[in-house]
């Protein structure tokens, strides 16, 4: 619900349909002009105005059709109606595309075509009795200007350039400001709740009234015919009294009046405001506020006939639970005597029905007796063509199971020795096959064996290769080895080299030294010799040679 009408400025026309579903009092938006473009666009639910230059210009049906176009600016009304297509010029433009123009042809003005709720207030208004109250009235209006609905378009074009949204909303407070305080001081302050919007229905406030007529003359009997509307014109007399009465028949005044004002209201506002291009669909009168005081007031005078109801309620209640007292000792006795007479013409049913009883278990005794006599003669019968009947299946049963016995075995007999047979059969013709496959696998593993010997030797030479290399790759990785010559000449200067590490890597007072110094000293003359013996050869050897003179 709006509060107030307003017209604004917006970016484009893209953006129109957005702002009026924000601002509930929006009628105008004056869309920018963009881009230098030969075309624009005109949004559905609004009415548009273009203007060239500034000048309004108007739109040609006939010119659109007779060019060869197609006419995409037809529409559908609300049962699906093609509308009738428009002629002649109009000064609403349709919605859609419309192209080529200049730039200087754009839309000037977007007015929305939905219905606008305004709420109105009007204060301090003074009733007949000179009771201050304030009233709230709503207005539901649209702009006019539809074709389809036989409406001129240049009431568009008047609304924005003569009226506006401001002096709209002017025009229509100050109009429902004038009536509301007319009703308001045709009334008393008891009476102007009843003007509210949304009572009761007119035929409803109308049976209303002649039930209350009725009840005031105090008329109980209904004619033949109102025979239909009894139940309507029944009432409680516990809750309702001669004010009571009275109330109805104000308040359903009230609300005549109210309703009539309102209907008032909306014709005079459409004299004034249709020919503007306004039309007013509804005039609502929402709420009434009274001073809290004056409520007070009638809330208490509410509590009082509360209190006179509740009193007659509290009247009626004791004289209904008398009544039913007294109600319920006569059914009590009454029962009491009822229970009397059966209880005697139950006994009498009793003492007849025992002597029936008693007749029956006799007959029944003695038919009991003849059965039992009657069924043991069956029962011995029946047991004795039984025992013939076993004893003759007995020896049936017995001739059969020895003949089956016989066949059965010499069946087995038969069996047993085709299997046998049979079963010899299979395994030697498969020791046969094993005998022969076993020939043909020794066969392919010799010839395997003598294709891949070369090639076996030739991996154990590789793999032993390979060992040897290893233990030199670990000899040469340990700092500990010495490396001597084999035999011969060389053995002496091995002890000697073997020696001299060993004192390298010791301290002169470890054993092993000084096994290392013996060793030496047992080994030097010999050494000495060895060593003359090899420059005599070598002299020799080079005198030979030609090496010396």
């Amino acid at each position: 619900m709006a509060s107030a009408l307003i017209s604004d400025d917006c970016p484009s026309v893209a953006d129109a349909n957005g702002l009026f579903a924000q601002e509930k009092g929006l009628l105008v938006l004056r869309p920018g002009s963009g881009c230098c473009n030969f075309w624009f666009t005109i949004p559905s639910g609004c009415y548009a105005l273009v203007t060239t230059h500034g000048a309004d210009t108007d739109f040609e049906y006939d010119s659109v059709v007779s060019s060869g176009g197609q006419r995409d600016y037809a529409e559908v009304d609300k049962e699906n109606k093609i509308v009738p297509w428009p002629a002649g010029p109009s000064a609403v433009w349709p919605a859609g595309l419309h192209f080529p123009f200049p730039p200087w042809v754009a839309v000037s003005h977007l007015v929305t075509k939905q219905t606008i709720v305004l709420d109105m207030p009007v204060k301090a208004c003074k009733t007949h009795d000179n009771v201050t109250v304030n009233i709230d009235v709503a207005l539901a209006f649209r702009i006019m200007g539809d074709q389809s609905l036989g409406e001129d378009p240049e009431l568009v074009r008047k609304f924005v350039h003569q009226l506006s949204p401001r002096g709209l909303e002017q025009q229509l407070r100050d109009a429902q400001e004038e009536a509301v305080r007319g009703l308001a001081r045709s009334l008393k302050h008891t009476e102007i709740y009843g003007i509210r919007s949304g009572g009761a229905s007119e035929e409803e406030l109308k049976k209303r009234k002649m039930k209350m007529m009725r009840e005031s003359n105090d008329d109980t009997s209904v004619s033949s015919d109102d025979s239909d509307g009894d139940d309507m014109f029944d009432r409680d007399e516990t809750f309702e009294g001669s004010h009571d009465i009275r109330a109805k028949i104000s308040a359903s005044r009230a609300m005549n009046m109210g309703k009539d004002v309102t209907e008032k209201m909306k014709k005079e506002l459409n004299n004034q405001f249709v020919p503007q291009g306004v039309q007013i669909t509804s005039v609502m009168i929402m709420t009434v506020t009274l001073p809290d005081d004056i409520c007070e007031q009638m809330s208490d005078k509410t509590m009082i006939i509360s209190a006179n109801a509740q009193q007659r309620m509290e009247h009626q209640n004791s004289m209904q639970n008398t009544r039913m007292n007294e109600q319920i000792q006569t059914m009590l006795q009454s029962f009491a005597e009822q229970r009397e007479q059966m209880v005697t013409s139950g006994n009498e049913k009793e003492n007849s029905e025992q002597v029936l009883l008693n007749d029956a278990i006799a007959l029944a005794e003695k038919a009991e007796l003849n059965i039992k006599e009657a069924n043991d003669v069956n029962m011995q019968n029946i047991i004795a063509d039984n025992k013939l009947l076993v004893q003759r299946v007995r020896d049936e049963t017995h001739g059969a199971i020895t003949k089956i016995t016989v066949e059965s075995e010499k069946e087995s007999e038969e069996l047993v020795a085709n299997t046998n047979l049979e079963v010899q059969t299979l395994i030697s013709e498969s020791e046969l096959i094993a005998a022969q496959n076993r020939a043909k696998a020794d066969l392919i593993i010799a010839e395997a064996e003598g294709t891949i010997a070369p090639l076996m030797v030739k991996k154990r030479e590789f793999i032993t290769h390979e060992k040897k290399l290893d233990v030199y790759s670990k000899l040469g990785s340990n700092k500990d080895l010495i490396v001597t010559g084999k035999s011969g000449i060389d053995d002496d200067v091995n002890l000697v080299a073997v020696a001299d590490a060993i004192l390298q890597g010791q301290d002169g007072s470890a054993k092993s030294a000084l096994l290392a110094e013996m060793a030496l000293m047992s080994q030097g003359s010999s050494a000495f010799a060895i060593h003359q013996r090899v420059d005599a050869s070598t002299a020799a050897t080079a005198q030979r040679m030609g090496v010396f003179s």
